[in-house]
């Protein structure tokens, strides 16, 4: 009964700071993303996100943070990102939200023009994951250039993908989706 008591708290907690400490965490003082950040988003997706500044992404991309949906794919990404069982009361600055870090550097990478095309594909997609997170799996970016993934929980089974990596072998990344019957099949976004 006290571990669901100081899961449930720290739940309370963390949902109640999120939004500003996903900005904070992300960013250092000066708006620029820590170099061990970019490592491993680079090194997680095989996107080199380098070239990415944070600064502005509440101005250039406000249509996403004003989603609900985006706001709550974001939490989901930050609770499966860590062990809620081991958090103390205080969680601000103990962890750095590196699942957040990925989507928002992906999506600064894809320009607000790709990305809103992006997201009107994948938000039904995302909102019906996080309605029945017993049916399906909601996964954030990842190798290959993938941004947003949802699969079947029972099989696996991808429903939708979303990337940001080169179609054919050498070209540029292009901003594309899979969707079944054949998860072969590359759809351009934009």
């Amino acid at each position: 009964m006290k571990k669901c008591i100081l899961l449930l708290l720290s739940l309370v907690l963390i949902f109640s700071t999120i939004s500003p400490s996903i900005s904070s965490a992300i960013e250092k003082e000066e708006g620029t993303v820590s170099q061990k950040i970019l490592d491993e988003v680079s090194a997680t997706t095989d996107v080199d996100v380098s070239d990415v500044n944070l600064q502005t992404f509440e101005k250039d991309f406000d249509f996403l943070l004003q989603d609900q949906v985006f706001r709550q794919f974001e939490e989901h990404l930050l609770l499966t990102g860590q062990d809620v069982d081991n958090l103390e009361t205080s969680v601000q600055g103990q962890w750095v939200p590196i699942a957040a870090a990925a989507i928002r550097l992906l999506t600064s990478k894809v320009g607000r023009e790709g990305m809103k095309k992006g997201w009107t594909l994948a938000r039904p997609y995302v909102d019906k994951a996080i309605k029945a997170p017993n049916t399906y799996i909601l996964e954030g970016a990842g190798g290959g250039g993938r941004i947003i993934q949802v699969r079947l929980r029972k099989t696996g089974a991808v429903v939708f993908r979303l990337d940001y990596f080169p179609i054919k072998t050498g070209g540029p990344n292009v901003l594309h989706y899979h969707i079944p019957p054949n998860l072969k099949n590359h759809y351009k976004v934009f």
